[in-house]
């Protein structure tokens, strides 16, 4: 009788422990959910990004700027050109956290109106790839230069929007310079990135030898991974330990310039105590340092887009969907068919 109650009491608890990590599951995998149902009637409003929904142009000046600074020297789409500062941990808590704990509920105020603000949004993008502020640029005309593409495959990422993000990193590969892809004088290298709950290296830089073609083919044969996670910072730290510290970057190599191209909805759920610290460690790398953009996409706030970018940069742009994105990749594509060299 003894042994019968101990073993029904087991039996109950084993049930119990199992329905625990059942629920515990299950809130996990629809926590993105839940924060995107959150900021669905927040404003688009970003307070230092370009937004498509509040300039005039929409993604036309993002798209120019953007690829006048990579290799140029232009003011970013608020008119500023600072390099960005390290985020000071309040500041970025209150962002990551909200000042009501873990549940994120941002505002974005309104843009002020700036004459240095572009008519076109595409613009700013291209003006700003490849400077870094109003003195000379490390990344100005550098004859070799190494893409990062690090792609959002968190569950808030619907299957057709991750299908147009795919799209649209295709589109930009062909855009940037140099022409020729390979790890020599006047070529490129490319890697793509994807996060969610995990992270890896879905294509290294040695892909990109084969050739454009041959990289976009496995850019557009990626799989969704559908993440029940967002781990932003597990992802900038991935790109400084596992793609640029590793054989095949040319990071210290002081003719070659490094660009970190995020591409996400913007709400880091896990592990996001870390992301100024690594966005900060990612920006100083190597003797030129990395240019860190932020493409926020749809509600992406604004701040942890900035915290990525470095407060007070011009490098952190707001798309109001991927449909949007793309569209802003093909602006940008036709700004490089526009140079003398075909590249932006």
């Amino acid at each position: 009788m003894l042994y019968s109650s101990i073993s029904a009491r087991l039996t109950m608890f084993r049930v119990i422990c199992i329905a625990f990590f059942v629920v515990s599951a299950f809130a996990l995998e629809n926590d993105d959910v839940l924060r995107d149902r959150l900021v669905e009637n927040v404003s688009r409003a970003r307070r230092v990004v370009c937004n498509t929904a509040t300039l005039p142009g929409g993604v036309n000046a993002a798209a120019s700027k953007f690829a006048a600074v990579l290799g140029k020297r232009q003011v970013g789409c608020v008119g500023t050109t600072g390099t960005g500062t390290s985020a000071g941990s309040s500041w970025a808590d209150s962002c990551v956290y909200g000042s009501g704990g873990g549940i994120i509920k941002p505002i974005y105020p309104g843009i002020p109106t700036n004459p240095l603000i572009p008519n076109s949004m595409t613009n700013s993008f291209t003006g700003i790839l490849g400077k870094r502020g109003a003195d000379p640029s490390p990344f100005k005309n550098k004859p070799k230069r190494d893409y990062v593409f690090v792609l959002d495959t968190s569950g808030s990422v619907s299957m057709d929007s991750f299908e147009r993000a795919k799209e649209g990193v295709a589109i930009l590969t062909k855009s940037f310079c140099p022409v020729t892809m390979g790890n020599g004088m006047e070529e490129k290298q490319v890697a793509v990135v994807l996060f969610g709950n995990t992270v890896e290296t879905a294509i290294p830089f040695s892909t990109s030898h084969d050739g454009t073609d041959a990289l976009n083919s496995k850019i557009i044969a990626l799989n969704h991974r559908r993440g029940s996670a967002t781990a932003t910072a597990e992802a900038l730290r991935h790109v400084r330990q596992r793609v640029l510290s590793q054989p095949g970057s040319r990071l210290n190599d002081t003719d070659a310039s490094t660009h970190v191209i995020v591409i996400t909805d913007g709400r880091c759920n896990r592990g996001c105590q870390s992301l100024a610290d690594e966005a900060d460690k990612l920006r100083k790398m190597g003797p030129n340092g990395v240019q860190l953009f932020a493409l926020g996409v749809d509600n992406a706030r604004a701040c942890e887009l900035e915290i990525i970018t470095g407060k007070g940069s011009d490098m952190a742009f707001g798309l109001n969907d991927f449909t949007e994105f793309e569209k802003f990749a093909t602006a940008v594509r036709d700004q490089a068919e526009n140079q003398n060299s075909g590249c932006i």
